[in-house]
Order: C-alpha cells, then structure tokens, then sequence
C-alpha cells in the first residue's frame, strides 16, 4: 500500500478511464449506423479505424481545431467520417440518414449517455469533498465534458472542470496544472492529480512540481499496484487510505 500523503488540499483528475469509461466498446458504437446502411465492418476494424482516425485529425488540427478556429463538432464530425472512411474504403462523403447517424453520435458522447462511470467515483469524490478538499477536473476534452458530469451526477464534487479546448492547449502542458492550482490558490506541493496515462497525467503533473498517481485499471492492475504501490493504484478507493 502506498504510504498516506501529507498536506494535500487539491486533488485533480483526469476524465477518460479515470472517472468514466465508453458504455460500450466505440468500435461497436461506431460500426452501428454502418451496419443499419449495409456495410459489412467488424467492431475490430472500425476500432482500429477510428484510432488512426482520431491520431491523424489530431496531429493536424490538435485540441479539437482550437488554433484552426473548428468548433469541437466540425472536429468530432471529420474524426468519424475518416474512421468510416478508413474502415469501408469508401471515400464518398456521408449524406441523408448517414449524416443524420454521424450528428446523433456527437450527441451521444456529448451527454452521459455514452459513458459508464465506475462504480466508485461517486463514493470516493463525497468522502473526498466532505474531508474539506478541494477537487478539479484537468482534461484534454471539449466543451461536452460539463454535460457529461452533470448527466453522470457528479459536476457537483468539482471546483472547476478544466477543458483543452476551452482553456486553448492540452495535457501535458504545465499550464494546465498550474492554472488549476491557481484557480483555487493552492501550491503545486499541496497538490495531487489522478490519471491513467504515463505522458499526459503522470509526468506532466510531475513536471508542473504537484504529487501524482496513475490509475491503471487493465489485467495487470492488481501487479502493478503491488509492486509499485507509490506511483499505481487500480481504484479509486486506493485515494481514501492515502488522502
């Protein structure tokens, strides 16, 4: 077990696979409409496709269009037509009820219906808030990001959700971490951000002078938290014996 932390008055997360997961695995979700039109795809290729989609139309326009002046829907809408693309081979763009499936899509992971929360976030974030500390969201997300948390029920634990696209650049940026901690006064010494990814989460808070966990929550969970009790945890509840 890792050893308690002293002085913590701000803890800051992560979002995706750190408070809340897909509710369904997104090659499913998003090989749905293809199939109601025809297509012949497997979640597995479409998953494999919207990966390269999503790192393609990211490295050319980076935090969801901010500097191209896209809005995060124009960005969400290129990201699936290029993962349909990709995934059929087909290069004409969508029309009629296709494009009407790609705009109820963006809905969807707009709102909570597109997420499971994990079983434990709710409990951990009142235990956290009634302790008296204050808590943050740091998240390279776009503006959907609120209406998640409020549909999930949760919004209400956070002092302040921190957008990427809002604020106009991405984890792992410092300054991400430090205007989270300016924006409830708190010293990066007094400070601990919980995420899942070893660049974005880890290191960065790391890099900006605060405290940091990574949450892993895959098959080798268990083992990493065992052997490396003061950088892993596989639950949130890990937070109520250390905080």
């Amino acid at each position: 077990m890792a050893k308690r932390l002293s002085h913590v008055k701000l803890i800051t997360f992560d979002l995706f696979d750190t408070l809340y997961t897909p509710a369904e695995p997104v090659g499913r979700t998003y090989a749905r409409p293809l199939w109601q039109h025809g297509y012949k795809v497997s979640e597995e290729s479409m998953a494999k496709a919207f990966s390269r989609a999503f790192k393609e139309i990211h490295h050319t326009h980076p935090n969801y269009g901010h500097s191209a002046q896209m809005t995060s829907r124009q960005w969400w809408a290129t990201v699936i037509d290029t993962t349909w693309r990709h995934a059929t081979g087909i290069n004409n763009e969508p029309t009629g009820t296709l494009v009407a499936a790609r705009e109820a899509l963006i809905d969807k992971f707009n709102s909570a219906r597109g997420y499971r929360m994990f079983d434990e976030v709710p409990r951990v974030l009142g235990y956290l808030r009634r302790k008296g500390l204050k808590l943050g969201v740091i998240s390279n997300m776009d503006e959907g990001a609120d209406c998640v948390l409020r549909g999930l029920g949760i919004r209400e634990y956070f002092d302040f959700v921190l957008k990427s696209v809002v604020v106009g650049v991405e984890k792992p940026d410092p300054k991400m971490f430090e205007m989270a901690m300016s924006a409830v006064n708190v010293q990066a010494y007094d400070a601990l951000h919980v995420g899942d990814n070893e660049k974005n989460d880890y290191m960065a808070a790391k890099s900006a002078g605060m405290q940091a966990i990574m949450i892993n929550r895959g098959p080798t969970a268990a083992s990493l938290a065992s052997q490396f009790p003061e950088k892993y945890i596989s639950s949130l509840d890990h937070l109520l014996r250390i905080v």
